[in-house]
């Protein structure tokens, strides 16, 4: 047992040295950190230097050793890593000790949660409600929603009008002064949302049959194919065809109609061959989202529908969710662009739905540090089809994990108790995903005629989780089946 207990010191202290280390090979890049995100850049490559090689043998001995795993301490891992080792007999003195101990983790994701979510317990995830003209229809509405627990509001930029923002805008802020609570207003930028285009004879159809094994092509034109014989459609974002390479694949249609690059058939035409279709009817419509998981796209989040809404959104939103973010760079072209409509500018949301967004994540994480406070969604409708949905669960963690040990505040997004809103009864497994959702520091819903409902199941989910977990870390309260049990006398 005592050389175990030797290997483990061992194996800590240059566990410690690395996580040190690589923090002072990568502080020519921490010059343009905000001052109050120090501790969090830190404490993110401490944990990234941890996670970069398989320490489930260490964890297994430290727990037959009775001692911290090292789980649940993504916050403050370099200060859970010092006190196993004063455990083990190491002299450490208080000076040595990292200085993002949990207190200090705690306090700095309570003022991000509290800024960015204007949470009244920072320690419950808030709730944000989709709002559009049909359902924001009076102030009344707007208060029974602010008293079931909603203090984000979301508008989607993408639909509907200005006109139609302000009413909402303005019903919101009468409630506020009614009810004398705050509600934050977020705003999604619309992005570059590729989809389905029909062109030539078929642009006037609502859908084309088509069927496995098929070549069907993506291009803009007819030209350099037959017409009689070949299906062209059309992406709306066509400068994503010069990316595209044989052997990639295509999911089209929330991944309902799969594929892949068969062959680039010339300058902005690309041969896809139909390998699957999940669909009662094969058939092909417009308007249906197309995804490239595998392509390395290089194309600007900010599109010029975005621009031109963006003087209003800077104006209006405490939050922005900028949507198909992939790259550190894409984040300070937003920030530039919102500074130019003036010096106050609102906190951004980075919206995780690719692939290349979840390899990138640690990268865009520290680009947003650059900023006072920042925040992430898992946007995970185009997620799910980007990684594929059997490892939709996985990547969800991982990106828990990361941004806990980066204090980043999460939303937890897309679909959540969409049958309850929908229908007003709840499936099991939704009731399950909410629970998961109390993970986050906020959970997203959809509008649905049923959304006080939803509020209402929410809450109750959030609370009875939160007596229980406080994210991840189980807090062991009592619990009713054994105290009950063990009252009871001997039966047998």
């Amino acid at each position: 047992m005592e050389t175990d207990l030797d290997l483990l010191r061992l194996e800590l202290s240059t566990l410690e040295k690395e996580m040190v280390e690589e923090v002072e090979r990568r502080k020519v890049c921490s010059a343009n950190i905000q001052s109050r995100q120090y501790n969090s850049w830190k404490n993110l490559i401490h944990y990234l230097t941890l996670r970069r090689a398989d320490r489930r043998d260490l964890q297994l001995r430290l727990h037959n050793a009775g001692l911290s795993a090292l789980s649940n301490s993504e916050s403050h891992i370099r200060h859970q890593v010092q006190a196993i080792q004063k455990r083990l007999g190491v002299s450490l003195e208080e000076k040595d000790f990292a200085t993002c101990n949990y207190q200090v983790s705690r306090e700095i994701l309570s003022e991000n949660v509290s800024q960015l979510f204007a949470s009244e317990h920072p320690h419950q995830p808030s709730i944000m409600v989709t709002l559009d003209s049909s359902v924001a229809t009076s102030a009344a509405f707007i208060a029974e929603l602010m008293k079931a627990g909603m203090t984000v509001a979301r508008i989607n930029l993408a639909h509907e009008s200005e006109k139609e923002w302000r009413e909402i805008l303005e019903l919101i802020r009468k409630t506020e002064v009614i009810s004398k609570k705050s509600c934050r207003i977020y705003m999604d930028l619309a992005g570059p949302k590729i989809r389905t285009k029909f062109i030539g004879k078929q642009q006037k159809l609502e859908q084309i049959p088509i069927k496995e094994g098929q070549l069907i092509y993506l291009g803009s034109s007819y030209e350099g194919v037959d017409e009689k014989k070949d299906l062209v459609i059309s992406p709306t974002e066509l400068e994503v065809l010069k990316f595209l390479k044989t052997g990639d694949r295509v999911f089209i249609d929330d991944g309902k109609i799969q594929g892949f690059i068969e062959k680039i058939a010339g300058e902005g035409l690309v041969g896809v061959r139909i390998l699957r279709i999940v669909k009662k009817k094969p058939n092909l419509k417009p308007e249906k989202g197309i995804n490239f998981p595998d392509s390395k796209i290089k194309i600007n989040p900010l599109t010029e529908y975005d621009l031109n809404v963006l003087p209003f959104a800077v104006t209006h939103a405490d939050l922005i969710g900028y949507s198909f973010v992939n790259r550190p760079k894409d984040i300070a072209n937003l920030m530039q662009e919102m500074k130019n409509h003036g010096e106050k500018v609102p906190s951004v949301i980075l919206k995780i739905e690719t692939s290349l967004a979840v390899r990138n994540l640690p990268a865009l994480l520290f680009e947003g540090m650059k900023n006072p406070f920042f925040g992430v969604m898992i946007a995970r409708g185009d997620l799910a089809v980007e990684v594929g949905f059997e490892r939709l669960s996985e990547v969800q963690d991982e990106i828990l994990w990361i941004c806990e040990a980066g204090h980043v505040p999460v939303i937890w997004a897309t679909q959540v108790m969409e049958t309850l809103h929908k229908s007003g009864l709840a499936t099991r497994a939704e009731i399950t995903d909410a629970s998961q959702a109390a993970m986050a520091e906020c959970i997203m819903i959809n509008k649905g005629p049923h959304t006080l409902e939803v509020l209402d199941s929410l809450q109750n989910i959030i609370q009875r989780m939160g007596t229980h977990r406080d994210k991840k870390r189980y807090t062991f309260r009592e619990l009713k089946i054994a105290s009950k049990f063990l009252s009871k006398q001997l039966l047998f």
